[in-house]
Parts: structure tokens; C-alpha cells; sequence
């Protein structure tokens, strides 16, 4: 069965709710079953709350998740992920009916006023299955707790590393245990993910649908071609720390050094264990999850000597990989212009976010010259 029919069954469970008055809640399914049904009367509350939820579960089970595990953090990718279903080619699909093998979960990303909506109706449901006894805690209370402090707050915080952050997770990675073949194949897939995120900026959806192929060699160097938002195409540079963890990588694989435009039945990024003997592209949710749990694992790891960085790199996601890469593109002093094509955004303006140096200096020049007592 493949992903797109589970996410399919699910929906199809949810719809049988209206011959199911009375269900006992074995499982998350049947729980939101039971919610849904005090809404049966309302038609149109019952519409809007049933897509909220069977959204929001087919995107937990993706991501090998429950009700019960969800964390304020993964409230904050879900966020992300109703802006921008990725990959499109999996959620997005055309308007047609329910029972139409083109149906999808979604027509596009919501704006964030819908996306607003879905939370707090998700907020009502964790609250009906907490007074159920189905559940114990509720991650949106912590929005609307601080939502108006965060909205604040966001609007000057950028999700991305910095170098003494992103240098903690490489120097981890490069400790990752490879005493097996399944560790070392581990610690290769991880460092070559880190890596091509990190040089490329490319996003989840890139990553994924990417083939050794879209590596290219023209006029002596080489670049990566990727289709990114909107099907735009571009070429990124691959710089040589990049060429050197490709090489890295791809000897591990047992392929050669350098990739060639043959290579179109290889993925940029392999799942480690083979499918009758060949090479598989990773899934979009293994990728998020390797992202997510080496992250806590470094985070964890360095809880008592840096807190400050260990709370910072908690909570990366693979997004934050594009705004660091950007971040630092600009901190190394790459012209503006040259990172907006790198990055494909479509605005100069986007791209000029990532300019932090004036309030860095601002800030040091604040810390050295006042308020310093130990000076």
C-alpha cells in the first residue's frame, strides 16, 4: 500500500463518521471520531473541523507521530507545512470530489488566517479529548499563551544557527558512533544531508525529489539544477566543501567519484537500507526526521556545557538549514544579489532578511562600551 492510499483510507475513516454515534477510542482515528461526532448537527462546523483534523493526522502519521507525542516544536512545523505542503506532487492536488483517484489533502498552502483557524479548532479538539481522558497535555495551550508575545517576537527572529551553533553540529555529527555498517551508513547519510542543506539552501521538497543527475559540469565547474516553489527552475553553485562531501558520500554508496547526467534512477539522497539490491530516494519524512533527531541528540548533548545553544538547536528544522545557509552566504559577504539567485527567491526583499550584521554590530558595540561592568 502505498502513502498516498493510507493518506487516502484515513480520510475515507473519518467520512464513515456519520454511521458511528458511539465509538470507544482504541486509537487516535476513533478519538477524533468522537469529537467530530458532537458536531454532526452543525453541517458546516462538522465540514470545517473534519478537514482541520483529518489534515493534521495524516500529517502525524507521516511523520511517524500521535496525538499524544505532538511538542510545541512540531506545533511550529505543522505551521510551516499549511503554508507549504511539501512535497507538492504528495498533499496538493486539483478541487475535485473526495472519491476522485486525483484528490489530495490540499489545493495549495492556506493563508495564514486559515492556518490561524486550523490551530485553534486543533486547540478545541486536544481539549474535548483531554476532558475525555484520551489525552493528558495540550501543546496549542503554549500558543495561546504566547502568542501575542511571540507574534512580537518573531517579527525580528529569524530561524537560523549561528557559526558557533552550526560548527556544534558538525563537529557532533562527525562524532556519530560507525563501529557497525548500519551506525556508519547512518553517519554518512546524516553528514551528507547537513551538508547539502547547508551549501545548497535547497528546501525539503528539493531535497527529496533530487537526483544525482541534477548534478552538472559547465565550463570547469559545478553546479546543482533544482526545480524549486512554483516549478522555477535554478542552478546552484556547489562550492568544494560541498564537492568533497558529495565524493564523501557517494564512495560510501559504492559510486563514483563524480555523478553524470546518467544517473537518473539515483536519488540525491538514499535511504540506507537497499530495496532489492538498488539504491532508494529518502522520504520526505524520513529526511524531516533525521533532521529533527539529530538535532535533539546535539541539543541534549551539550544541555549543561552551552543551554543557550542546546535550546537554539533544538529546535531546528530542515527550514532552518535554507535560513542559516542564506545567513551565512551573507555574513561571508556574498553580494545580496548573488544570494537571492542562489536561495531562488522570486523578491530582493525576501533575500534581505538575512542581513544581520548591522544589529550584530549594533549589539557588540552596546556590549563593549556600556553596561559592562567586567570589562
Amino acid at each position: 500500500m502505498n502513502k498516498l492510499t493510507i493518506i487516502q483510507n484515513i480520510a475515507s475513516q473519518l467520512d464513515n463518521l456519520s454511521q458511528e454515534k458511539s465509538i470507544k477510542a482504541d486509537n487516535d482515528i476513533d478519538a477524533i471520531k468522537i469529537w467530530l461526532n458532537e458536531f454532526i448537527n452543525s453541517p458546516n462546523t462538522f465540514v470545517s473541523y473534519k478537514q482541520t483534523a483529518e489534515r493534521f493526522i495524516m500529517w502525524a502519521i507521516e511523520h511517524q507521530q500521535n496525538l499524544s507525542s505532538i511538542t510545541r516544536e512540531d506545533i511550529q512545523d505543522y505551521q510551516d507545512f499549511l503554508a507549504n505542503p511539501s512535497p507538492k506532487s504528495y498533499w496538493c492536488g486539483p478541487a475535485v470530489a473526495r472519491g476522485n483517484p486525483e484528490w489530495k489533502p490540499f489545493v495549495k498552502g492556506l493563508a495564514p488566517s486559515s492556518i490561524k483557524l486550523n490551530l485553534q479548532i486543533l486547540t478545541t479538539m486536544y481539549e474535548y479529548l483531554i476532558q475525555s481522558g484520551y489525552l493528558s497535555i495540550n501543546p496549542f495551550r503554549l500558543i495561546k499563551r504566547k502568542s501575542a508575545r511571540l507574534e512580537t517576537i518573531n517579527k525580528n527572529i529569524e530561524r537560523y544557527l549561528t557559526h558557533k551553533e552550526w560548527d556544534y553540529i558538525i563537529q557532533q555529527i562527525n562524532k556519530m558512533p560507525q563501529n557497525t555498517a548500519h551506525a556508519k551508513a547512518r553517519y554518512k547519510r546524516t553528514k551528507w544531508i547537513f551538508n547539502l542543506l547547508y551549501y545548497t539552501g535547497c528546501r525539503r521538497s528539493e531535497i527529496c525529489n533530487g537526483l544525482m543527475s541534477d548534478f552538472i559540469y559547465k565550463n570547469g565547474k559545478w553546479w546543482l539544477a533544482v526545480i524549486g516553489k512554483g516549478n522555477k527552475y535554478g542552478e546552484i553553485p556547489v562550492t568544494p566543501d560541498l564537492l568533497s562531501a558529495l565524493i564523501e558520500y557517494r564512495q560510501h554508496l559504492g559510486l563514483s567519484d563524480f555523478p553524470n547526467r546518467s544517473e537518473t534512477h539515483i536519488a540525491l539522497v538514499n535511504s540506507i537500507k537497499l530495496s532489492n539490491g538498488r539504491l532508494t530516494g529518502i522520504s520526505d519524512s524520513m529526511l524531516y526526521k533525521t533532521i529533527k533527531d539529530t538535532c535533539r541528540n546535539i541539543a541534549d548533548s551539550l544541555q549543561h556545557t552551552d543551554p543557550s545553544a542546546s535550546y537554539v538547536i533544538k529546535r531546528v528544522s530542515t527550514h532552518w538549514m535554507r535560513h542559516t545557509s542564506a545567513t551565512h552566504q551573507v555574513d561571508a559577504g556574498i553580494d545580496i544579489r548573488i544570494v537571492k539567485e542562489n536561495l531562488r527567491h522570486s523578491l530582493l526583499e525576501t533575500t534581505m532578511r538575512y542581513q544581520h550584521t548591522e544589529d550584530n554590530i549594533r549589539h557588540s558595540e552596546t556590549i563593549n562600551k556600556f553596561g559592562n561592568s567586567k570589562k
